[in-house]
């Protein structure tokens, strides 16, 4: 993808969203475009993938790590900023719930990298939406580790690695529902 269609990057802190070139362009910038494209093209194909790896003297996996884990600081407090995808739209700043639940929602693994097909997906809009979409994704990811853990066509450590991957996302869950839950009676206490 080129062009103006890149990842945005937000500060939970300042409410505030920036948007960042794509790993192809930003290793342009740093002359390693070409040999990303030239991986890229043949990581499905490992002894090919190996092989100009080899002959170009980097890895792919390097490459994506050094994207990966460059710091992207906010310009305006200098903290960290995550990388919430292509089709994330930000609130407006001044819509602090918006950002303390988008916040919320991205601790449990919801971003937004899709092509831009089906748009950003749903973002629940209040405390009780958003207890509704955590407790929704919990019996989701409950289900995904389930038919991983039954499946025959993954050997022992693909399944331990799919249930440690549920395993952190479901404690990632039910971390948040102990927060939703906090802040649903905070919102009560606040309306009375």
């Amino acid at each position: 993808m080129y062009g103006p269609y890149k990842s945005h990057f937000a500060c939970f802190a300042c409410r505030k969203a920036f948007k960042q070139p794509p790993i192809s362009d930003w290793l342009a910038v740093r002359d390693r475009g070409y040999v990303y494209r030239e991986l890229h093209r043949r990581w499905s194909l490992k002894s090919g993938l190996e092989r100009r790896e080899e002959e170009l003297g980097f890895r792919l996996s390097d490459l994506e790590s050094e994207f990966r884990d460059a710091i992207r600081k906010c310009p305006e407090c200098g903290e960290r900023m995550v990388d919430l995808g292509l089709d994330f739209k930000p609130p407006r700043q001044s819509e602090s719930q918006a950002w303390k639940t988008l916040q919320g929602v991205y601790r449990v693994g919801h971003v937004f990298h899709t092509c831009g097909c089906d748009g950003p997906g749903y973002i629940p809009s209040t405390p009780v939406d958003y207890r509704r979409y955590l407790e929704d994704r919990r019996r989701l990811y409950e289900e995904h580790l389930k038919s991983t853990q039954e499946s025959a066509d993954l050997n022992a450590d693909r399944k331990r690695e799919a249930r440690e991957y549920w395993a952190a996302r479901l404690a990632a869950i039910g971390s948040e529902l102990g927060v939703s839950i906090a802040t649903n009676k905070s919102f009560s206490r606040q309306g009375r």
